[in-house]
């Protein structure tokens, strides 16, 4: 069977080079299905391979200049999301040095364009792939979760930080994926402050419109959201500033999750902006916070952490500074840190 696919998948962009040459899109699915067959170890496969890959390039090139700006997106920009990421699988299957850091440099496009796109299964597959090719330059294995672990993404950070510099693209990458873990482990001090300094360096070496750069800020955008739980209405909103001389939180929302749509692309009619009490506002896991009030730990006034826990009114906060414990804060003494310093 697989040697009857390998040979109408040949067929097939045959037939629509000749047939269809004017429909880009059904050319880009025949030489999709075409490279996934070959078999990146044969030398002949893998001369094919590299003359589809440029191929699909060149078509999204030429069908980019066809279209505006603000047309390229839908479809367009799922086939070109699909076409780094399955290039990213063929430079993969090759194996070399040289291929698999082609392929970390196409699975980078592709996860931001399927960010672009709220594709959250594809985003999941392209960083797992990621994971075992960086995995492997370093001599690690990598167990069936690891991909998303903290520990691993340190231990990845750092390895490519040490081999590359901080100005290279896997390296900014790698640092994007390590604030992920952050993030996701409710560092959110730890993983903004990694970002700004992964954009700030993609921007300042690799340019403003690279696919690093668009990627670090928007992850950047995207830990600098202070999600906040409204207690009185049972649901989260953004936190956006205090005003009232600090009693009140201006608030909009609620935020509302929805498959494949994050909370920025909701529509702006549908959200609330509301004025609060701060005892009605509870800073969401992670979130940065800094102190005041406290008159027994005085010490701890000004220092800025990040909420762990929550009970009874009280917040588990865990501090930036070097040598500082975790500390229990009433919900009076906490502050939402909208600007890290």
């Amino acid at each position: 069977q697989n040697d009857l696919r390998y040979h109408l998948e040949r067929a097939r962009v045959s037939f629509v080079e000749r047939e269809f040459s004017d429909d880009h899109m059904l050319y880009l699915r025949a030489l999709i299905h075409r490279v996934r067959v070959l078999n990146a170890e044969n030398d002949a496969d893998k001369a094919e391979g590299d003359q589809i890959c440029f191929k699909m390039v060149s078509t999204i090139d030429e069908m980019k200049s066809d279209h505006s700006e603000s047309e390229w997106s839908g479809e367009f920009m799922k086939m070109e999301a699909v076409v780094m990421y399955v290039i990213g699988l063929f430079h993969m299957n090759v194996g070399s040095e040289e291929s698999l850091q082609e392929a970390l440099e196409y699975f980078g496009s592709a996860i931001y364009l399927f960010t672009l796109l709220g594709d959250e299964i594809n985003i999941i597959s392209a960083k797992k792939n990621i994971a075992k090719i960086e995995a492997k330059f370093s001599g690690e294995e990598i167990s069936h979760d690891e991909g998303n672990d903290l520990e691993f993404s340190k231990r990845q950070y750092k390895y490519w930080l040490g081999k590359l510099g901080e100005q290279h693209s896997i390296t900014i990458r790698r640092g994007e994926l390590l604030a992920h873990a952050l993030y996701c482990s409710n560092q959110g001090v730890a993983a903004e402050r990694l970002l700004a300094k992964m954009a700030a360096i993609s921007r300042q070496v690799h340019g403003p419109t690279h696919n690093c750069t668009l990627s670090a800020t928007s992850a950047l955008k995207d830990v600098k959201d202070r999600r906040v739980f409204i207690d009185s209405r049972r649901q989260w909103f953004h936190a956006l500033k205090y005003e009232n001389d600090g009693l009140s939180c201006v608030v909009k929302g609620p935020v509302v999750e929805s498959a494949g749509e994050s909370s920025s692309s909701m529509q702006e009619e549908h959200m609330l902006t509301l004025s609060l009490p701060i005892t009605d506002v509870l800073p969401g896991p992670g979130t940065p916070v800094v102190c005041q009030g406290l008159s027994e730990r005085a010490h701890l006034n000004g220092k800025i952490g990040d909420t762990r826990g929550f009970n009874g009114g009280k917040f588990e906060v865990h501090f930036e500074e070097a040598g500082l414990e975790p500390a229990i804060i009433k919900l009076e003494n906490l502050r939402i840190v909208f600007e890290l310093p």
